[in-house]
């Protein structure tokens, strides 16, 4: 599944829904200096060119951990049924 990171729909605390730019070149920097993982870290590099990643289970499993640690609640809320649904499958 082709995940874009460059644009985000969150809901706002209205309830409303509101699309965010998100910080992917910062996650992408996130990634590329916290892992030990060489796969990690073509990961980082192709988020960062690009802006969108092909995601299997294991990269959504990388994904959603890199996601807790450098953003906030709204952003998980809206990243990680996405994320979820990819390793659940």
């Amino acid at each position: 599944m082709k995940l874009k990171l460059k644009e985000i729909e969150v809901t706002k605390i209205d309830g409303s829904k509101q699309k965010l730019k998100l910080d992917y070149k910062g996650l992408a920097n996130y990634i590329f200096n916290q892992t030990k993982d060489l796969g990690e870290l073509e990961l980082a590099r192709e988020l960062y060119k690009e802006g969108e990643l092909e995601v299997d289970r294991e990269t959504a499993i990388a994904l959603k951990k890199y996601i807790g640690e450098a953003f906030g609640a709204i952003v998980q809320e809206s990243l990680y049924p996405m994320l979820d649904s990819i390793i659940n499958q």
